[in-house]
């Protein structure tokens, strides 16, 4: 097997990163996927600073497509588990606002 390149290597440091964030969401652990989200933001911009003009063989490019995939795959996945948190994270925080309006209004 041969040395795959910087930025493949990265984007399978993000498929690591992905599948781990996808676990914690799916065992409804936010802390940790609130970490790994600060890992994998952390991974997005070191690959953004690789130099993307270099050339690619024919086996990094279908490695780097095959990884996309299944990065944007996770993604859509963790996306249906957080967005029912986040709508009773809302919820919550709309019923807050609303008992703090009242106490500001009625004094008690």
């Amino acid at each position: 097997m041969f040395s795959m390149s910087p930025i493949v290597r990265s984007y399978e440091e993000l498929l690591v990163l992905s599948e781990q964030m996808f676990e914690a969401a799916r065992a409804s652990n936010w802390d940790a996927l609130t970490d790994l989200q600060t890992v994998y933001m952390a991974e997005v911009e070191r690959l953004r600073q690789l130099d993307h003009n270099a050339p690619f063989t024919d086996a990094e490019r279908l490695r780097r497509f095959q990884l996309l995939e299944r990065i944007l795959a996770y993604d859509a996945r963790i996306r249906d588990l957080t967005h029912p948190r986040l709508a009773e994270l809302g919820a919550l925080m709309s019923n807050s606002r609303r008992k703090l309006e009242l106490s500001a209004a009625y004094g008690a």
